[in-house]
C-alpha cells in the first residue's frame, strides 16, 4: 500500500476531543470515519453532511472533512481544510503534509515543495516530511537532492524503505535502494 493510500487513514486518528462534542455529532463523525475506512467515500460524505454546517470549522471535525475531500479527490477543498488545521495546530506535522499533498494536486509540485520546506524547518525529525521532499525532488529531476532527503528519512524511519521501493515518485532511486 503506497503512502498516498495510507496517509489520510493515519490522519483520521488525530481527531481529538471528540467527547466534547454533542453525542449525535460524535455518532456522525464515527460513522463517517467508518465509511472512509471501508472505502465508501460518498457514504462518508453523506454522513458528514448530517453534521450542522455551523460545526464544520471546528478543529475536532476538520480531520474528517480532510479525509473525505482526499478520498473524493476534491483537492482545493482539501487544501482549504488542511490550511485551517495547519494554522490551528502547527505542531502537528501531518497537517503540513496534507496541505502539501493537496497543493501538489490543486496547484503544483513546486508550491507543495515550498510548504514542506517550511514544515521541515519546524519538524526536522519528522521522517515523512523528508520522504515527501525526496519524492518531489526526484519528480522534479533533482535526483541527488532527492537521494539525500530519502537517506535522511530512512535514517529517521528505516521501515520507509519498503514504501520507497513501491513509490513511483522515487523510481529514479529504486536501484540504489535495493542495495
Amino acid at each position: 500500500m503506497s503512502f498516498e493510500q495510507t496517509e489520510f487513514k493515519d490522519s483520521m486518528h488525530i481527531v481529538k476531543n471528540l467527547e466534547m462534542l454533542p453525542h449525535d455529532v460524535q455518532r456522525h463523525i464515527q460513522a463517517a470515519e467508518g465509511y472512509l475506512e471501508l472505502g465508501m467515500f460518498m457514504d462518508a460524505n453523506e454522513e458528514f453532511e448530517k453534521i450542522s454546517p455551523d460545526l464544520h470549522h471546528l478543529p475536532e471535525i476538520l480531520p474528517v472533512s480532510l479525509g473525505i475531500y482526499c478520498a473524493l479527490k476534491k483537492w482545493e477543498l482539501m487544501r482549504v481544510v488542511a490550511k485551517k488545521l495547519t494554522d490551528h495546530n502547527p505542531d502537528e506535522a501531518q497537517w503540513s503534509i496534507s496541505l502539501a499533498y493537496a497543493t501538489r494536486r490543486a496547484e503544483s509540485i513546486e508550491a507543495a515543495k515550498i510548504i514542506l520546506l517550511e514544515a521541515v524547518e519546524q519538524h526536522p525529525k519528522e521522517p515523512m516530511l523528508h520522504y515527501n521532499l525526496a519524492c518531489y525532488e526526484c519528480v522534479m529531476g533533482e535526483v541527488e537532492v532527492g537521494k539525500a532527503r530519502l537517506r535522511r528519512a530512512l535514517a529517521l524511519e528505516p521501515k520507509m524503505r519498503v514504501m520507497a521501493l513501491e513509490d513511483e515518485d522515487l523510481q529514479a532511486v529504486w536501484e540504489e535502494l535495493k542495495e
